[in-house]
């Protein structure tokens, strides 16, 4: 009797150590990335949570821990950037620290060192932390895209500098009515191919519908499904809104630019062999593109633009 009652009073205690030792780590504001720490991967789950836990956790300061991390991105790191300063401007220092040992990938990415790349970033309230240090923040995003352009050959295209101008508008837009938005816009040139990345850190587009009482009883994947064929209007009630996923949608679904991928709320959307897949995840608050253009996006591009001059000739 009395072996088994010392027994559970270990079990007991055990289990109180175990549960006040959580408890403490979550107060420090540790968080661990998971091994695969890839935004753009197939099961994001775990580093959605993270970014939900830079925001949540109870300390006032944030530590990220990249110890364990065995691939890593340029695009989860901009997304990191964007959530930490999130965390900084309702009061959290976020901290990005390391183990001894850190993989190359990692290494290679945080030591920023590539010519090739440059991120532009508004960020409209609050104090620069060390992420925003990493930017150059610029308001002439489309001029810098075009430059860029050039050097593989691509001039004057305008259907994607509307596209960029249109998703800027829009995040710049909740910016100022929130108060408390940020965007980073990445792009990288390698091989002959442009990437773009943006993120901005607002509510994501299913909750700014439903925010505008647009779709209140619809899933995020319906209301996603719905904005890209152009069926659900703006979120801002303004008619010269709201056309930046229709955009989307056209320029993916006719090869103007490829690799598309889209993460909002609970919901990712990829373009792969001529269709969209969709998952659901952890909530994304915020909204998260990417796509690539190649000259042969442009030259498609090109020829649809002749087509439709010729048919307004005649």
């Amino acid at each position: 009797m009395n072996i088994v009652f010392i027994v559970s009073l270990i079990i007991v205690f055990s289990f109180i150590w175990i549960c006040r030792r959580a408890l403490y780590q979550k107060r420090r504001g540790n968080i661990r990335l998971p091994r695969y720490s890839r935004i753009e991967g197939e099961d994001p789950d775990q580093l959605i949570r993270c970014l939900q836990g830079m925001v949540s956790s109870y300390s006032s300061e944030v530590r990220l821990d990249v110890g364990k991390v065995q691939e890593f991105q340029y695009e989860t790191f901009l997304v990191l950037c964007a959530q930490a300063e999130k965390a900084h401007d309702s009061g959290k220092i976020t901290l990005l620290y390391t183990s001894s040992i850190v993989h190359p990938s990692v290494r290679h990415i945080l030591n920023l060192s590539r010519s090739n790349t440059a991120t532009h970033h508004i960020h409209l309230v609050g104090v620069a932390t060390q992420f925003v240090q990493q930017s150059k923040i610029t308001p002439q995003v489309e001029e810098i895209v075009s430059k860029e352009l050039r050097r593989i050959g691509i001039r004057d295209y305008y259907d994607l500098n509307t596209l960029v101008t249109e998703i800027l508008g829009n995040a710049l837009e909740h910016g100022i009515k929130d108060q408390k938005i940020n965007w980073w816009m990445h792009h990288t040139v390698e091989k002959g191919v442009l990437k773009l990345i943006f993120v901005d850190m607002g509510t994501g587009i299913a909750s700014s519908y439903r925010k505008a009482g647009i779709g209140l009883l619809k899933t995020d994947k319906q209301l996603i499904k719905k904005a890209m064929n152009g069926k659900v209007g703006s979120s801002t009630k303004q008619p010269n809104r709201g056309k930046g996923l229709r955009q989307i949608n056209e320029m993916v679904k006719n090869n103007f630019i490829s690799d598309f991928i889209l993460i909002t709320n609970s919901v990712t959307l990829r373009y792969n062999s001529n269709r969209y897949i969709i998952k659901t995840h952890p909530n994304f608050v915020g909204t998260y593109y990417s796509w690539t253009v190649n000259k042969d996006n442009f030259l498609k591009w090109q020829t649809w633009l002749t087509s439709q001059q010729n048919i307004a000739k005649h």
